[in-house]
C-alpha cells in the first residue's frame, strides 16, 4: 500500500446541470457557470468547434460527455499550428474541475492548461483523449517565487498522442507538470510524442521544477523519445514512485529516441516492477543523474537495455532483469495489439 498518497479532497455537491449540443451553447454553458461554481456541463456527441480557448475560473465544474464515449465529443481548437499569441483549448484556474468522456484536439500551444500558480487544485481528467497539440498536450504551469502550485491531480484512463506518429517540432510533450504535489497518473496510454528535428521533445510524463509525491503506474508508452522523467537539473523532484509501466519503442528511425525512465535530482524515488523495451540505439533503458539523487530504491524491472548510473547520482538496485526476447513483455494479446513493434 502507497499510503503516504493524500485521497483528493471532496468536491461540493453539483448543485446544477446544463446539458449543450452546440459550440455557442458549449461557451454560453460555461460563462453561467464561471459565475456560480457548481456545475455539470453534459455534452451531447458531436463536435465542437472553437476559436477562442475555454476558460474555467469557477470551483467545482465538470465537463461531461452524455454518452460516455470519449471518441464521440470532440472539441476542436484552431489547428495545430505555430501561433503568435497564446492559442490554449482549454485553461483552468478553480479547483475541482473533472473532464470526463471527451477528446481535445488541435491547439496552438497546449490542449489543457491547469494555472497552478492560481491554486488551481484537484484537477481530474478521466476517460479523455488529448491529441495534436502544438507544443505540450497537458501543462500544468506553476510560480517558483510564490511556491503555489496544482496539487492532488488525477489523470486516469486517458490516451495522450500525435496521430501522425511523430509531433510538429521539438517543443511537445505528453503530461507536464511544475510544482505540482500528490498527483497520480494511472492507466493511460501515450504514443507518438516524439520530435520530427534535431532537438529531443519533452517526455511522455514529466513531472519537476518542485514537483513531490508523484505516482505514476499502470500506463502504457508507446514511440515516444522519453518515457518518464522526474525531475530535471535545477528543478528537482522530491520522491515519488513510478511502477507497473510499459515502455515500448520500435526501431522506426525517430531521430531522438532516448531513455525509457530517468530520475535527474529526484531523491527518494521508488522505480517499481516496470517493463521496458527499446528497440532503438539509444544504450539505456532507466538512468538515475546527479548528486542529489539519492535514497533511491530500482527493483523488479524487466528491460532490455541497461539500468546507468550517471553524475554522482546513488540508488539500490534488487531483482532488476534483462531480455531481448519481446514476448517476456508482452501478454498474448499485447504482442497481438503492438504487432507494429516486430517491424
Amino acid at each position: 500500500m502507497l499510503s503516504f498518497y493524500l485521497p483528493a479532497a471532496p468536491s461540493q455537491n453539483i448543485q446544477q446541470t446544463i446539458s449543450v449540443t452546440t459550440s455557442q451553447q458549449l461557451h454560453a454553458a460555461l460563462r453561467q457557470a464561471n459565475k456560480v461554481g457548481n456545475m455539470q456541463i453534459i455534452l451531447a456527441d458531436g463536435m465542437y468547434k472553437t476559436q477562442k480557448t475555454l476558460i474555467v475560473v469557477a470551483d467545482n465544474i465538470s465537463l461531461m460527455s452524455k454518452s460516455g464515449n470519449r471518441n464521440s465529443v470532440v472539441i476542436s481548437g484552431r489547428g495545430m499550428r505555430k501561433t503568435k499569441g497564446v492559442d490554449n483549448l482549454i485553461r483552468v484556474s478553480g479547483k475541482h474541475f473533472t473532464l470526463d468522456g471527451i477528446t481535445l484536439q488541435q491547439a496552438g500551444n497546449h490542449l489543457m492548461q491547469i494555472a497552478g500558480e492560481q491554486n488551481a487544485d484537484f484537477p481530474t481528467l478521466r476517460n479523455c483523449v488529448l491529441r495534436d497539440g502544438f507544443e505540450q498536450l497537458l501543462k500544468v504551469s506553476y510560480n517558483r517565487n510564490t511556491k503555489v502550485s496544482s496539487n492532488n491531480g488525477v489523470i486516469d484512463n486517458c490516451e495522450l498522442v500525435y496521430t501522425a506518429g511523430i509531433g510538429p517540432q521539438y517543443y511537445i510533450g505528453g503530461i507536464d507538470v511544475h510544482g505540482g504535489h500528490n498527483w497520480v497518473v494511472k492507466r493511460s496510454v501515450f504514443r507518438g510524442i516524439a520530435s520530427p528535428n534535431s532537438r529531443i521533445a519533452e517526455h511522455a510524463i514529466h513531472f519537476w521544477n518542485n514537483t513531490q509525491n508523484t505516482l505514476v503506474e499502470d500506463n502504457i508508452i508507446i514511440n515516444c523519445d522519453r518515457g518518464i522523467g522526474f525531475g530535471m537539473i535545477n528543478r528537482p523532484n522530491m520522491g515519488g514512485v513510478i511502477q507497473n509501466n510499459l515502455i515500448l519503442h520500435s526501431a522506426n528511425k525517430h531521430p531522438n529516441a532516448d531513455v525509457g525512465i530517468i530520475l535527474e535530482e529526484s531523491p527518494d524515488t521508488k522505480v517499481l516492477n516496470n517493463k521496458i523495451y527499446l528497440a532503438h540505439s539509444y544504450k539505456n533503458a532507466i538512468e538515475y543523474r546527479f548528486a542529489s539523487t539519492k535514497n533511491v530504491e530500482i527493483s523488479g524491472n524487466l528491460t532490455n537495455k541497461a539500468i546507468r548510473k550517471r553524475d554522482g547520482a546513488s540508488a539500490v538496485l534488487k531483482e532488476n532483469k534483462r531480455s531481448k526476447v519481446l514476448s517476456d513483455y508482452l501478454t498474448e494479446q499485447q504482442l497481438i495489439t503492438f504487432s507494429f513493434m516486430l517491424d
